[in-house]
């Protein structure tokens, strides 16, 4: 177990702080595995829980979250929960319904920080979570991200969130955002890893008071839509983190949690295993010297394991990976 006060946080731009790490919850089976892999993040020292609401397990997290409390080994001012509005309620009038029901499927009065999960949109519609035609691709729902972020500055303004952030925007968006935007995102979530180092969309956030979170610290290798084989699965026996994990006497999974944290990026570890768990948070006993982190970051190879496009969604106007720009 890590004293929580052991772990970091950073400061956001609206002077309220996240910790430094995180319990990423995609992929989690709401089988009663992710229940328990919450109820022990939370005894490990976990503060800051990652859910979704096209996640679809986030009343699960929500009975792990209120059952910690019930027994005294947390208060919900002490925990950081974070979702994400979803694709189908971009609409201004439709932003608050999907956050209510995230509210309501994870049992709590509040978000302390809600993302746009991604700049485009589908068919508004209630109960589908990839809406599509006959022909199976996807129905454009036709409405701009700056609509929906309008709905998310109402939900801090109705105290249903207090933070605001984006997820998977390139560096184009975020600056059309920032020029409508009456409150500034505190936080853009992208896949980063040393072969998806992010160092020019890290810079670019940065110079513009908005940090970066990961999401797939870990090059996400048990995902099945990662289909490039000849990468899956080498980073965690990379050579250049195999010799720092031998090093420092530490696993190659925490190498790569302390190379995002100690950049400054938050770090969402995604995992239902007890050990790993526990693991991933035990990183604040070394630290890698600045030529190990330019090392690390000399391995970027633009590896994206997570590029979502199932059922025509790349043809959407403002699906983040078509733009030649940086991202």
């Amino acid at each position: 177990m890590v004293d929580p006060k052991q772990v970091p946080n950073i400061l956001l731009n609206n002077g309220l702080s996240i910790p430094v790490v995180g319990l990423g919850t995609w992929q989690s089976p709401p089988d009663g595995s992710l229940y328990k892999a919450v109820r022990e993040a939370i005894k490990a020292g976990y503060r800051h829980i990652d859910c979704a609401y096209a996640y679809l397990n986030e009343e699960e997290v929500g009975n792990a979250i209120n059952d910690a409390i019930k027994e005294g080994e947390v208060k919900r001012e002490d925990l950081y929960v974070v979702s994400k509005l979803w694709l189908t309620f971009f609409k201004r009038d439709r932003v608050q319904v999907c956050i209510k029901r995230i509210l309501k499927k994870l049992n709590t009065p509040y978000l302390d920080l809600c993302l746009m999960h991604w700049p485009m949109s589908f068919a508004q519609v209630d109960d589908d979570v990839v809406p599509t035609g006959t022909d199976g691709i996807v129905i454009d729902g036709g409405v701009d991200y700056l609509e929906a972020w309008q709905g998310l500055e109402d939900a801090v303004r109705a105290g249903l969130v207090k933070s605001i952030g984006i997820s998977n925007y390139n560096s184009k968006q975020i600056d059309r955002l920032l020029g409508s935007a009456t409150i500034k995102p505190v936080t853009n979530q992208v896949e980063v890893h040393p072969y998806l180092a992010q160092t020019k969309l890290k810079a670019f956030c940065e110079e513009r008071g908005i940090t970066l979170t990961a999401y797939s610290p870990l090059g996400n290798p048990g995902s099945q839509a990662n289909a490039e084989t000849a990468i899956k699965d080498k980073l965690l026996t990379d050579p250049v983190v195999t010799r720092l994990a031998q090093k420092y006497k530490k696993n190659a999974g925490q190498i790569l949690l302390k190379f995002e944290a100690q950049r400054g990026v938050i770090v969402i570890p995604k995992s239902v295993s007890v050990d790993r768990i526990r693991s991933n948070i035990q990183i604040f006993d070394f630290q890698l010297t600045a030529d190990e982190i330019r090392e690390l970051e000399s391995l970027d190879r633009n590896y994206r394991s997570c590029v979502f496009n199932i059922n025509g969604i790349p043809t959407l106007p403002n699906y983040p990976f078509n733009d030649t720009i940086e991202f």
